[in-house]
């Protein structure tokens, strides 16, 4: 039997729909029941309230396919060590073409582990977004919606986890 996304999309704000997580691992393990993830701590400071978590999809014979890492703090949520480990999870599948559409910039828009396209956007399983598709888009700072450069949006996306403009990625290394 094949996974049908659209039986477990969800709207979110602005009437987007979008892939939970828990659904990608679903569509994950009936698409590659002999494929694997793993999941590491990179940083846990739970002084500071942050976490940072990576995650590795392989395949059947070991080879790594996808990574994620997320980062997230007390400050967005009491579970945030749960909450930056899922991340970590969902962008890895997303980066395997697990809901891929439905997460543009693989970042966390509105607090969701990643953003969705606008409906009506053509479903592919198994894609990967090119980066053309990152080029053609506005890109603007997930916190203060300020417009950003692709450098800056690819910087931050490496360092953060989350595309944000310089002034809120300061505000982050501050807040460590």
């Amino acid at each position: 039997m094949s996974f049908d996304v659209k039986k477990h999309l969800i709207r979110v704000q602005g009437g987007k729909e979008y892939l939970p997580v828990a659904s990608r691992l679903v569509w994950f393990r009936e698409s590659h029941p002999d494929w694997g993830i793993e999941t590491r701590p990179v940083e846990l400071n739970v002084d500071k309230g942050y976490a940072v978590y990576e995650a590795f999809v392989y395949n059947g014979e070991g080879k790594l396919m996808a990574k994620g890492t997320k980062m997230e703090t007390a400050r967005g949520f009491a579970d945030y060590v749960e909450k930056a480990e899922t991340g970590s999870i969902g962008r890895a599948l997303a980066v395997c073409g697990f809901g891929t559409q439905f997460t543009p910039e693989l970042d966390e828009g509105e607090r969701l582990v990643d953003s969705p396209l606008p409906i009506g956007e053509p479903f592919m399983a198994g894609s990967k977004m090119g980066s053309s598709a990152i080029e053609d888009e506005h890109l603007a700072c997930t916190e203060c919606h300020k417009e950003m450069t692709k450098g800056q949006f690819d910087y931050s996306m490496r360092a953060f986890g989350a595309g944000l403009c310089p002034a809120c990625q300061r505000s982050r290394v501050r807040a460590r």
